[in-house]
């Protein structure tokens, strides 16, 4: 490949930038953007000209102008990005964290006071619920029943991250015990961070809890409702004991005392662009006459609904085990569909879990990234760069999961099934001797490979 000597020097431009910078420091705007503007116009895909030219004028019109060129320039320019969101009318500036500031936990040392509202029948007092099968909150006791509308989600619930990282919002999480008196029969029960829906112990009432720290996190857009029932769920959990190469034969007959707690659990779902420029060399000869050629450039991945757990009691690897999740499924979330039903929030803060969402995807790609350049082609010393990243939009989403644990041979096992599809994960005892016999065939065949190898190798060397 041909290389060309740019039109401009480098180092002149980056000296206009310098200077343009050092001129908007010490006041003088209007020299500072002639300088800008030069450097702008010789080199229009460097970011720096366009962001330090938005400080040379107080119009939002014209800034904002300058900005969207620094981001067309460099699309994962944070400094760009940031200035446009503080431009726009979508970002709560009462909640702005400061440039280079960091949000530090609040470490509560007591339980703070929560609201409620209690789901109780306007005709006989009861506690209502939400009935997944008829879309409404129903009386247990009267019968009394109200529908509720499921609005199916679409891409309208999306929201741009770049709106919600900048603020204490994007960084915060549930901390502190809750302390609920009932509105019912006025019992105090102190509930753990997070929780936002239960029943009272003492007189079962139904009830959404709002814990004082909620103004300062994000609510649900959508919910992904119950599909799976407890007796459907333990089929699920006693089929998936009964398979597997290396588990138990008895395991499925012999694991005992298996108890699945329902919840809806909070995830983080994630939309965007990743740009990743790679290098490498090419052989363009052939295996006898090799000629690797210097290649480079960069591969697109479009990725949609990547899911990151949001507590941090179910890690990234346990989700995966039961994932997909129905996302065509989904309904925008509205408070009734907790009516009778535990609901957790998150303690792993949206900035936290986009990286996680960001390490999920570069993983990925960098798995398929041999085969996807130059397809068909011998390839060497394959290297990629840092990933740029765009348009990325989050969803804060609550999905039911059971959770539950059995006992085999007196050890205790966790498992976890997909609220919505029955798909299960978890952990299983192993069978040693399964192991064993399966390694010893391994390298038996190992072995006899080998052995024909060099059986036809020596078939074919001329004698000497």
């Amino acid at each position: 490949m041909e290389s060309r000597t740019p039109s401009f020097d480098e180092r002149y431009v980056d000296d206009l930038i310098q200077a343009g910078i050092a001129a908007v420091k010490a006041g003088r705007r209007k020299q500072a953007r002639l300088i800008l503007e030069k450097a702008a116009r010789l080199k229009s895909t460097d970011a720096r000209p366009w962001i330090w030219l938005s400080a040379t004028t107080d119009d939002p019109e014209e800034q904002k102008k300058f900005l969207t060129y620094a981001v067309a320039a460099e699309p994962d320019n944070a400094t760009a990005r940031r200035g446009l969101v503080l431009l726009s009318e979508k970002l709560d500036k009462s909640r702005l964290v400061p440039e280079g500031e960091t949000v530090e936990p609040r470490l509560p040392q007591e339980p703070e006071e929560a609201r409620n509202q209690a789901y109780l029948c306007p005709q006989c007092g009861g506690q209502m619920a939400f009935d997944v099968e008829t879309s409404g909150l129903s009386c247990a006791y009267c019968g009394h029943f109200k529908p509720v509308e499921n609005i199916v989600a679409t891409g309208e619930i999306e929201r741009s991250i770049d709106f919600v990282l900048p603020t204490t919002r994007g960084h915060r999480w549930a901390e502190a015990q809750q302390r609920v008196a009932c509105e019912r029969c006025g019992a105090v029960t102190l509930l753990p961070p997070g929780q936002q829906a239960d029943q009272c112990s003492y007189c079962g009432s139904n009830r959404l809890v709002q814990a004082a720290e909620a103004g300062d996190l994000l609510d649900p857009q959508a919910i992904g409702l119950l599909k799976v029932s407890g007796a459907e769920a333990a089929k699920c959990v006693k089929e998936w004991l009964g398979k597997g190469l290396f588990a138990p034969d008895d395991l499925g007959p012999k694991a005992t005392g298996l108890h699945l707690r329902l919840a809806y659990y909070p995830f983080w779902a994630f939309d965007g662009t990743l740009e990743l420029p790679w290098r490498c060399e090419v052989n363009e000869g052939d295996s006898n006459h090799p000629h690797w050629v210097p290649r480079s450039g960069s591969q697109i991945e479009f990725f949609d609904d990547v899911l990151v757990p949001g507590l941090k009691a179910i890690s990234p690897e346990e989700a995966a085990r039961i994932e997909p999740f129905n996302m065509k499924d989904l309904v925008e979330f509205k408070p009734e569909h907790l009516a009778g039903w535990v609901a957790l929030g998150y303690d792993r803060p949206l900035s936290e879990a986009s990286l996680l969402a960001r390490e999920k995807v570069l993983k990925i790609v960098k798995r398929s990234l041999y085969s996807r350049i130059e397809p068909g082609r011998e390839k060497r010393h394959l290297d990629n760069g840092a990933g740029k990243w765009s348009g990325i939009l989050y969803k804060y989403l609550l999905l039911p999961v059971w959770v539950g644990k059995y006992r085999y041979q007196g050890k205790g096992y966790s498992v976890l099934i997909n609220g919505q599809t029955g798909k299960v994960g978890g952990v299983k005892p192993r069978d040693n001797v399964k192991v064993a016999l399966v390694s010893i065939l391994v390298i038996i065949v190992a072995a006899i490979i080998l052995y024909l190898v060099y059986t036809l190798l020596l078939s074919i060397t001329p004698p000497v």
